[in-house]
């Protein structure tokens, strides 16, 4: 396949692979789900590499079965880290789980830094409350967060790099 139709398909893929890396410096943004349907419509568009020798055709399928397999975990660490650091300051489920939905909708609606700016917010004011007007205590509680959606960020940037290389070395070298 050497046709403008082959060149296009894989701008595409290439262009939804670089907007899941770089779109993971959004909180919110699920850049590993973009940079993995990037990959799979290159899958399907050369058929798994099914012409192929049966270990081009099997190396394949394995190299997509792990870049999946690290989709669906990167994206469950996220919000595994994001709540467990909070969570060790005694931060109630229901406040966790009401900020992430705050960040995803204040994302939408204010921009990225803006819903990020509102579910930090919201936090320090419920944990200002719940811990007795200690102003203290409410930052401890918000920086866990801060510091759990930024280590999120940073190992799903290096997730999703691996995922990168792994699927230029099946364009390249499959």
């Amino acid at each position: 396949m050497t046709g403008w139709v082959y060149y296009l398909i894989l701008a595409l893929c290439a262009v939804l692979n670089l907007t899941g890396l770089f779109g993971l410096v959004l909180v919110f943004f699920p850049g590993l789900t973009a940079a993995w349907i990037g990959q799979l419509i290159w899958v399907i568009f050369v058929g798994f590499n099914k012409g192929h020798e049966p270990w081009q055709f099997t190396l394949t399928i394995i190299i997509f079965v792990v870049n999946t397999i690290l989709m669906i975990g990167g994206s469950l660490l996220d919000n595994i880290l994001g709540a467990k650091n909070t969570r060790a300051k005694g931060v109630p489920w229901w406040e966790i789980f009401l900020v992430m939905v705050l960040m995803v909708v204040g994302g939408i609606l204010l921009t990225p830094l803006g819903g990020l700016a509102i579910s930090l917010g919201t936090l320090y004011l419920f944990e200002y409350y719940r811990l007795e007007k200690d102003p203290g205590k409410a930052w401890e509680s918000t920086k866990a967060l801060a510091f759990g959606y930024g280590l999120a960020a940073i190992i799903r940037f290096f997730i999703c790099l691996v995922m990168i290389v792994l699927w230029v070395s099946m364009v390249i070298f499959l």
